[in-house]
């Protein structure tokens, strides 16, 4: 049987055809179990209690606090009239850049969206020091140290008691020392 052109075009296209849509099901098989594979495994990073309003309220308060401290050590360092004031704001930089660089890897593992800045007040109590220079400075930056470390150290100790993600209770627990030594040298 011979066939003609036409046909064996037609029969050829249609293998060709059914050929291709063997190969893109499979693919697509393919992909959507390799889709559902990276789902569980980033599934599996993040804790379910990661979307709890307290835990996600703690690492917003922590970040601010974190944010706000970086930028009142940085006035320190500048604005200070002593060696211990500028000392104190460079520790301050220190320390709290590092908790808050630990603070984003545990959010990126969480699915947790930090904020960006610092609150109002924090924002109010920054551009205040920053016009202030010499004892008056000293005075309020002190007596800001003073308070806003209290103030972490209590949401801190919350968290690390009360938390239900247990990253964030980690970083609660190890961070409460630092903060109780920032209080300490404020004093």
């Amino acid at each position: 049987m011979k066939l003609s052109f036409k046909s064996t075009v037609a029969i050829a296209t249609g293998f060709v055809f059914l050929s291709a849509v063997g190969c893109s099901k499979d693919k697509t098989m393919d992909t959507s179990s390799v889709q559902s594979s990276a789902d569980r495994s980033s599934a599996a990073d993040r804790s379910p209690s990661a979307s709890n309003p307290t835990d996600r309220d703690f690492a917003v308060i922590a970040a601010q606090a974190g944010m706000a401290e970086v930028e009142l050590g940085n006035l320190a360092q500048t604005q200070g009239s002593d060696d211990r004031i500028r000392n104190y704001g460079k520790k301050l930089v220190e320390d709290h850049a590092r908790l808050n660089n630990e603070l984003k890897d545990i959010a990126a593992k969480q699915a947790l969206t930090l904020p960006g800045d610092v609150n109002s007040d924090q924002r109010k109590t920054i551009d205040t020091l920053s016009r202030r220079s010499g004892p008056q400075f000293d005075s309020e930056f002190w007596r800001a140290a003073v308070n806003d470390h209290a103030k972490a150290i209590e949401e801190f100790r919350k968290e690390a008691a009360m938390g239900n993600n247990q990253a964030l209770k980690d970083f609660a627990s190890r961070s409460i020392s630092s903060l109780e030594d920032h209080l300490n040298m404020a004093k």
